[in-house]
């Protein structure tokens, strides 16, 4: 009786130093503190902070890499991106669907460190002042503020698990959960402000325009919320689903469903100003540059719309299902398919210029960092790409 009782008491405190290593590696991993300057000194023109470079969701920038490329360096990470990664100073970061988050060197593609913070990540998170906000898709505690330059917690907020990237606005900041509940949370503190109930689960991006708070629900309904106290401005009931996010330009709303159509609504009243049938489901957020509305859809297509009649400019077609959001730079469109292949358009007339192929299907959005573009394959690789011809010069 005495030797059970021994072990039964080894056997206890093994437990519990397993649960404490476990505990651990959960939230500290191998990550180590980032170095970053001071919060002016790296809010570079090029530096994405938020989901689609901005809360107008755009996803579109002044520069270019022109092909062909040539890869720099790849790392080995079994795992989706969520959305796409972010950049800042001298780092990538990446937010994985495994829950892990990973830093690397943008020069080298040196690991900085790596490890599991979240139960599941479903989307990316938001950057400001030095300060990572993301959310949970798992657990408990599901809005996280994550100071990166000491890796400690600022807060942790417990609200129902978390689909869509935070948003921030005016010191607060905003998350939509599958229970469809808009929480509005004090961003220094990650107190609850105020929470509005939509119709159904929140898995659209969440956008904003002077204040106001636009999403969608998965009935097909699309809000407009003022951001201070949470009352609704509209609602406007669109044919469903919709996960997919709003993207704001020119006094309208751009948002896909997956019925295949894409609707142009006045960001004042939810009017419907006018609809496009694709022919395949929109699950992606649409980009958008000087007057043309970019997405792509599950009947392999990418298409260029212009932004005030509603008439598709061009189409362009692929081998497999587009459902990341493509981006645009000045000159260029680029984005991946699940045939596995990059691809890069003259942005204007929808010509392909440039085709990467790669080992795995493409379901994030690239973004380009310091003339480097950077791309994800779904559970493979990621990769860092250059202009061949600068190497050649």
């Amino acid at each position: 009786m005495k030797n059970r009782s021994i072990l039964k008491k080894q056997l206890n405190i093994s437990l519990i130093i397993l649960i404490l290593i476990v505990t651990f590696l959960y939230t500290c991993g191998r990550i180590a503190p980032l170095k970053l300057p001071s919060v002016n000194n790296h809010l570079q023109k090029d530096a994405w902070l938020t989901a689609y470079k901005s809360n107008l969701r755009h996803n579109s920038l002044d520069s270019d890499v022109q092909p062909p490329y040539q890869i720099v360096w790849d790392k080995k990470y079994r795992s989706v991106v969520t959305d796409h990664p972010l950049a800042i100073h001298n780092y990538i970061i990446m937010t994985l669907k495994n829950g892990n988050i990973a830093f690397f060197d943008i020069e080298e593609g040196q690991m900085i460190g790596d490890g599991r913070i979240a139960p599941a990540f479903e989307r990316s998170g938001t950057i400001e002042n030095n300060i990572m906000y993301y959310g949970a898709n798992l657990g408990r505690e599901t809005l996280i503020a994550l100071d990166l330059n000491s890796f400690h917690k600022l807060w942790k907020t417990a609200l129902p698990h978390i689909y869509t990237p935070p948003l921030i606005w005016d010191e607060k900041v905003y998350a939509g959960t599958n229970h469809g509940q808009l929480f509005c949370v004090d961003k220094l503190t990650g107190n609850k402000i105020w929470h509005f109930p939509a119709k159904a689960s929140i898995y659209s991006t969440l956008a904003e325009s002077e204040g106001h708070i636009f999403f969608g629900d998965a009935a097909g309904n699309i809000y407009c919320i003022d951001g201070k106290n949470g009352e609704s401005r509209w609602i406007k009931t669109l044919a469903p689903n919709i996960y997919s996010g709003p993207v704001i330009a020119e006094n309208k709303i751009f948002i896909g469903t997956t019925a295949g159509i894409m609707y142009a609504l006045d960001l004042n009243t939810g009017n419907i100003i006018w609809q496009i049938n694709t022919g395949g489901s929109i699950y992606a957020n649409a980009a958008y540059k000087e007057g043309i509305v970019y997405f792509g859809n599950n009947a392999h297509n990418l298409l260029a719309v212009d932004s005030h009649e509603g008439e598709i400019l061009w189409q362009y077609q692929t081998n497999g299902i587009i459902n990341s959001t493509p981006l645009i730079g000045n000159d260029y469109i680029y984005f991946g398919s699940w045939d596995k292949s990059l691809y890069t358009l003259i942005r204007k007339t929808g010509k392909k210029i440039y085709q990467h192929d790669f080992k795995s299907p493409i379901k994030s959005s690239p973004i380009i960092y310091r003339n480097r573009l950077y791309v994800h394959t779904a559970n493979d690789h990621f990769y860092c790409l250059t202009s061949s011809n600068i190497n050649k010069k």
